[in-house]
């Protein structure tokens, strides 16, 4: 194990959370490679990898994967057994599986994010974004998160679906309890698993009949495509077509919603960047390659070794849990020149924030496109936009790094 002197990081908790990059910062030039504080209890440690170099490396190296080893000492599944249900589900979602299972699901569910499906799908966004906006617009403030970058993704995702747009907040609630008990935290308790056991049987309840029904009235929406593909013999099974529809209502939409509110904040406490790219529309889509790498949507991912393995001089066992901390590795001084500062005109966005190798996101084209219509929407309807408030309240969550609420205010119409 690491022989550093700096003391074991446990980055689940709330002081980490609401500072991480000053921690990444110690841990990026003392011990790159650390053995930490696990989520899993049972688990002695395990390894926390800073420095950009190494976390694409690990990334894109077939002896690291996501589906979990069986050990002796620990239960090293997704969730604690004892919650079938909840387990069995998590367990079908395309970011547990490794190949040859990963690659036959990606292949079918990839079709639905092709750029020539995401641009159609921009004016139905543009659509959405107005009509939270006109919910709220009169009022002069309103939660960013709650009232629209929440709410935003999960409806477009919905719609993709073939769900009803309209069912969101029940969709919010089911994803919010599967992602309270799936996301990496220390010692959850029984209640967080036995909300999401629950979740997941409501999940099901309500997409077996539509998966049914498009069986017999096929559509133009994702779940008919599916069913479609099951009938011809790509083997997916209904249960993986339930388990899909839900990875993508939960993992899915909160890479997007951490995206539109960190990058708010990022411009809100950079006024000269928003004032620029309120000048300069035409910077959007860079903007929000400098959103992604400066405060990362999600920070951490995490692998199992395959086998003993040698990173940045420490020995890496098979069945150790590796933690990526991506938000490090997109602020590494060895990778980015200036890597604090956040600059929308910055030539070289390129990062690692959407992950890499074979898991790397299959909805990026789509989280870049909502990001792009939402902040466009957001700056263009609501003049004078500021925060109501300097101190952020985190969610307790590292990998799905979001504020939990963020107020801010604007000029009434």
């Amino acid at each position: 194990m690491s022989t550093s002197t700096i003391e074991r990081l446990n980055p689940f908790v709330q002081e980490f959370i609401s500072d991480p990059y000053t921690h990444y910062r110690r841990y990026r030039e003392q011990d790159p490679v650390h053995w930490g504080v696990s989520s899993n209890p049972q688990l002695q440690g395990a390894w926390y990898v800073f420095r950009y170099e190494d976390v694409m490396k690990i990334m894109e190296d077939k002896r690291f994967g996501r589906e979990f080893i069986k050990r002796e000492d620990a239960e090293t599944t997704p969730v604690p057994t004892a919650y079938k249900t909840f387990l069995t589900m998590v367990s079908k979602w395309i970011v547990f599986r490794e190949p040859p299972d990963h690659t036959r699901l990606k292949s079918l569910v990839s079709k639905a994010f092709t750029t020539r499906v995401v641009e159609n799908l921009r004016p139905c966004v543009y659509q959405i974004a107005d009509s939270l906006l006109d919910n709220v617009h009169a009022r002069g403030e309103m939660d960013l998160v709650e009232e629209y970058a929440f709410r935003l993704p999960i409806m477009v995702i919905a719609m993709m679906l073939g769900a009803d747009p309209n069912d969101h907040p029940l969709f919010r609630q089911w994803a919010l309890a599967l992602q309270n008990a799936s996301a990496s935290r220390l010692k959850p308790p029984p209640a967080i698993y036995e909300n999401a056991e629950k979740a997941s049987q409501e999940f099901i309840n309500y997409f077996k009949p539509i998966i049914t029904d498009r069986r017999a009235n096929p559509q133009d929406d994702l779940i008919s495509n599916l069913v479609k593909a099951a009938d011809e013999g790509d083997k997916l099974t209904d249960e993986e077509i339930v388990a899909t529809c839900t990875h993508l209502l939960t993992a899915g939409h909160e890479t997007t919603v951490n995206l539109i509110a960190k990058g708010t904040l990022a411009l809100l406490r950079n006024p000269n960047a928003l004032q620029l790219l309120r000048s300069h529309p035409e910077y959007m889509p860079n903007a929000i390659e400098e959103m992604i790498r400066y405060d990362t949507p999600i920070q951490m991912i995490t692998r199992w070794a395959y086998a003993d393995i040698e990173i940045g001089g420490q020995q890496i066992k098979r069945g150790d849990s590796v933690g990526l901390m991506l938000g490090s590795a997109n602020r590494d001084p060895a990778r980015y020149k200036n890597p604090e500062v956040f600059d929308i005109q910055r030539e070289d966005t390129k990062s690692c924030g959407f992950g890499g190798g074979i898991h790397y996101c299959l909805g990026s084209s789509l989280a870049r496109a909502e990001g792009q219509i939402a902040l466009n929407v957001l700056l263009n309807r609501l003049p004078e936009l500021h925060l109501l408030e300097d101190n952020i309240k985190w969610a307790n969550n590292i990998i799905f790094h979001g504020p939990k609420q963020l107020k801010v205010g604007y000029r009434k119409p």
